[in-house]
């Protein structure tokens, strides 16, 4: 896919369903559209933003292609499309199967054009999502792939058990695995048998597949720890139903125990969170695996911002701060919302050198980069202080780092204060330029 890519398109004569679906698709899934009620008008957008769409939502019956024609249009120009019909037959859906097709609905109520937009946010969020195809025989392998990357699926492969394990301790965000049965060195039990052992049902789907006749294998494979099973030859809406489903259990699984975890304004990790980590963290330096750091941030003059434009804005504020940390923070750091408008962020293995440099990037970043909506500027800055000396918890290096962070509040704000015992005055301190 071009990574131009993030448009849909619409061809459909209905006026009303047209403009259904481009004000749901904008509104709800918040991506642009571009619409059509003929093939004429659709080659003309095509000619001009071609290379712009993810996918096509196509009427077959349109005024000027009533037999389907707009599918092969849109086809050639790597656009997979999702037919709507008015009814379907055997023949027209056995015609439909043979190309690559995202889906088909009868356009009968409000329920399938729900469907749609699901569909259409499904392949959105499948962009990020990682499946691996385990089977011996190349041309399967190549089958599912080809399936499943219609489907914007980033699809992985290996041609048995052993090389799947490889796989997937390579790439832990994997969210479901299809796999054959007989297959040589490890087959299809053994594989799932030892995948179970690291994730579980709701981290990792698993379907198993193998051909028809097979007698207990569904049973052997489920019982092994598969989410799921298929029996070859399958129809290809069979195959889809089943790998939306399973997928859709992961994410949900994962979507629940993220939102346990994390911030419901700022997206960043809780308190909860961070001191469930922090504290395995902080036994891991105990151990002198890792060197730690508690690090205390603040908005300065929050409340002021709250009175001034409102807790609107103070809430945009909170957003701006967040996604600012995200784009400065290491892999391995941890930045929670500690509270209101304060945050906590622990760090492994900076050195003394390099700390005060570290923070003091963040501090600049937020000082360089004010909120900006629509024509209001809100300038902010932040207090920082820090702790690097390794206490006989985690709470009382946070409590440090707060004492640091009252210093460097009392010293004029927009600073960075590293603690020390006994301090009595900032053993460093950065004012902003």
């Amino acid at each position: 896919m071009c990574l131009l890519a993030n448009k849909v398109l619409i061809v459909e004569d209905s006026r009303a369903i047209n403009k259904m679906l481009a004000h749901h698709i904008a509104t709800q899934l918040h991506i642009d559209v571009e619409s059509a009620a003929s093939m004429q008008e659709a080659k003309q957008i095509l000619d001009a933003q071609g290379d712009q769409f993810f996918v096509a939502i196509l009427d077959l019956n349109l005024p000027d292609a009533p037999n389907g024609e707009i599918v092969d249009v849109v086809l050639d120009l790597g656009i997979p499309p999702i037919i709507l019909t008015g009814s379907i037959c055997d023949d027209l859906h056995d015609e439909m199967l043979e190309k690559p097709i995202v889906d088909y609905v009868v356009k009968r109520n409000l329920n399938e054009i729900e469907y749609v937009i699901e569909t259409v946010q499904r392949l959105r969020e499948n962009m990020g999502r990682k499946v691996l195809v385990v089977d011996d025989s190349k041309s399967s392998r190549r089958l599912l792939s080809s399936l499943l990357q219609r489907h914007y699926l980033n699809v992985l492969e290996a041609c048995d058990g052993v090389e799947a394990l490889d796989v997937l301790a390579e790439h832990d965000d994997i969210i479901l695995m299809v796999t054959d049965y007989n297959m040589p060195r490890m087959d299809g039990m053994e594989l799932i048998t030892k995948a179970r052992e690291k994730w579980s049902r709701h981290e990792l789907a698993i379907i198993g597949i193998s051909t028809s006749g097979s007698g207990t294998v569904s049973v052997k494979l489920l019982k092994s720890g598969a989410n799921d099973f298929i029996t070859r030859p399958f129809l290809h809406e069979e195959f889809y139903c089943r790998i939306n489903q399973n997928i859709d259990a992961v994410a949900s699984y994962c979507m629940l125990r993220d939102a346990a975890d994390r911030d419901f304004l700022t997206g960043l990790f809780n308190r909860k969170y961070l001191f469930n980590t922090g504290n395995k963290l902080f036994q891991n330096a105990q151990r002198k695996n890792i060197t730690l750091t508690a690090v205390m941030i603040d908005i300065d003059f929050f409340k002021k911002i709250n009175d001034t434009y409102g807790h609107h804005v103070g809430d945009m504020a909170l957003k701006h701060v967040a996604s600012i940390f995200n784009q400065q923070l290491r892999e391995a750091d941890v930045i929670a919302r500690f509270g209101g408008e304060e945050f906590c962020l622990l760090c492994v293995n900076v050195n003394d050198a390099d700390a005060e440099m570290l923070f003091t990037r963040f501090r600049k970043a937020i000082a360089d980069n004010p909120l900006v909506m629509n024509s209001l500027i809100v300038p902010m800055t932040v207090s920082i202080g820090y702790s690097m000396e390794l206490t006989d918890s985690l709470d009382h290096m946070i409590k440090d780092a707060d004492t640091a962070l009252y210093d460097a509040k009392e010293g004029g704000r927009n600073r960075v204060v590293r603690f020390v015992q006994n301090m009595e005055v900032p053993t460093s301190a950065v004012q902003s330029a």
